[in-house]
């Protein structure tokens, strides 16, 4: 778990997971003329396997964008006939716009107790040295990409992707070129910030994306099975998103009462809902929901899957984003096919 990623656990679903896999694999080993099975291994496995690959890739992504950049700025500096640091230093360096005294003046206002007892000269000097960097490292990425533009680069390792069904309640076009299908937990309190993040990205997207829900219960939380129930009731009535926000924004337990007095504030036909929550009807739906988050690597909530790629916990909007403008990229280039 990451600084950025605050996950809830849910180890004690792998047990559940042997039963997700296909009976007809052939085995991986024998041992004395008894075969040990796919599903053997991968009960050891677990869920762990979708994240190594996405991780694998990650480190993979992160060295080909130095490989890619640090060849074209070694080119662009023998098209000049200057050394690499020449080049950096006439198209980086020299181009940052100097922090002013009220940026930095307003920074300082804004974050002072961060630094505790640091006098405030040596606070503004950190300060100063920080958006330095920050400057340096953005005009640096703007540099790259102008040569990569102009190169007519293409990255063409593929990432890892997990087969998920985006069946659940949904918001967008079933044509958007981008399908998030996210596995959540309404107890979940780091699941109700990440919806705030996926709102941003609805908002910055549009069209282009297609957002997907798919229920993943923890085993932890007692109320999040029946908070997963009441959206696909409210769902019925064709109010499942505004159940979904309002569960969330209690940050924590989702209480029976909490959710009649939900139901009656976005105006649900109470007699209706109460019909279908009490029936347990959407029981088995969050259940093999679940299962199939198993089956696709998931292990806490809440994690994503962008056109199948695999997002983990709370990311910032940049983690998004990233994935998302290279599946369009990918798009592009296939014509807008998906």
């Amino acid at each position: 778990m990451t600084r950025t990623h605050c996950i809830c656990i849910a180890a004690a679903l792998l047990i559940a997971a042997p039963a997700l896999f296909a009976a007809d694999r052939p085995p991986v080993a024998t041992i004395a003329g008894t075969a040990v099975t796919a599903e053997d291994l991968d009960r050891v496995v677990g869920n762990r396997l979708m994240r190594v690959r996405t991780e694998e890739y990650q480190l993979k992504r992160t060295a080909l964008e130095e490989l890619i950049s640090d060849s074209l700025f070694k080119k662009e500096a023998e098209k000049r006939h200057v050394t690499v640091d020449e080049l950096l230093k006439s198209e980086v360096e020299a181009k940052i716009q100097v922090p002013t005294a009220t940026d930095v003046e307003s920074f300082y206002e804004g974050t002072k107790e961060r630094f505790g007892p640091v006098s405030k000269e040596d606070a503004i000097a950190q300060i100063i040295d920080g958006m330095r960097r920050q400057r340096l490292a953005q005009r640096r990425s703007d540099f790259a990409k102008s040569l990569r533009d102009a190169a007519g680069v293409k990255v063409l390792l593929e990432p890892p992707r997990a087969d998920v069904k985006a069946a659940g309640p949904a918001r967008g076009k079933e044509t958007a070129p981008i399908t998030i299908v996210e596995f959540s937990d309404f107890e979940c309190p780091f699941c109700g910030r990440a919806s705030a993040t996926v709102k941003k990205v609805q908002d910055k997207y549009g069209d282009k994306v297609r957002i997907v829900f798919r229920d993943y219960p923890l085993p932890s939380h007692r109320t999040a099975p029946r908070a997963a129930e009441a959206g696909h009731c409210a769902d019925e009535q064709g109010l499942f998103w505004d159940m979904h926000d309002k569960m969330f924004s209690k940050s924590g337990p989702v209480a029976e009462a909490d959710i009649r007095k939900y139901a009656t504030e976005i105006g649900l036909d109470l007699p209706k809902f109460s019909a279908c929550l009490d029936s347990g009807k959407y029981t088995q739906t969050w259940k093999d929901s679940q299962a199939d988050g198993v089956k696709a690597g998931v292990g806490s909530t809440p994690t994503f899957f962008v056109n199948g790629r695999m997002v983990v916990g709370a990311a910032p909007l940049e983690s998004f984003t990233t994935v998302i403008d290279e599946e369009l990229e990918r798009a592009a280039a296939r014509g807008g096919s998906r």
